[in-house]
């Protein structure tokens, strides 16, 4: 299943999908991830919608004064024509992609640098993600997490990988302000 080998990098997914031995050489493993970035870039937001209820969501955390950002693997024009398109920039207080000077998620530089844009307390944040380079980013980062169930991990894989708290449905998120 795609949803198993995403969220660690185009290139170690395309490694994953590919017929064992085929992804061994470097070179042409480089060669094949450039590729599909290249396209990928050329629109990012192709068949790209939000899981239901998100817009909701959102809309109703903007309503309560929410302020919330995006840290993303995704890379920073990437991670910004996609949060343009889908939902508008001016709902984030910060978008920040994987390249804009951060290393990539678990390390938790990127959330640290979005919390001191955002000018709040640790204590004040939650951080919210779909995967376990989530929940271990928050944790590096000494952030409170949940964990949704409908994205591209199974709660089970979730637990199994320290995963402790979680949410069912973009409704449910709303209880925790």
């Amino acid at each position: 299943k795609v949803n198993t080998i995403v969220g660690w990098g185009l290139k170690k997914a395309l490694y994953k999908a590919l017929p064992a031995g085929v992804g061994d050489d470097d070179s042409y493993l480089s060669k094949l991830t450039a590729e599909l970035i290249a396209e990928y870039n050329s629109d990012p937001v192709i068949k790209t919608v939000p899981y239901p209820g998100i817009p909701e969501l959102i809309k109703k955390l903007s309503g309560k004064k929410i302020t919330m950002s995006i840290f993303s693997n995704k890379s920073q024009p990437v991670t910004l024509q996609v949060v343009d398109k889908i939902f508008g920039l001016s709902t984030f207080k910060t978008v920040l992609g994987s390249d804009a000077g951060f290393p990539r998620k678990p390390d938790p530089s990127g959330a640290l640098e979005v919390i001191r844009r955002m000018g709040l307390d640790k204590k004040d944040i939650l951080y919210i993600g779909d995967t376990i380079l989530d929940h271990q980013t928050a944790v590096g980062a000494g952030l409170r997490d949940i964990s949704v169930t409908w994205g591209f991990r199974s709660m089970g894989s979730l637990k199994e990988q320290g995963a402790t708290d979680f949410v069912d449905n973009p409704e449910e998120i709303l209880k925790f302000f």
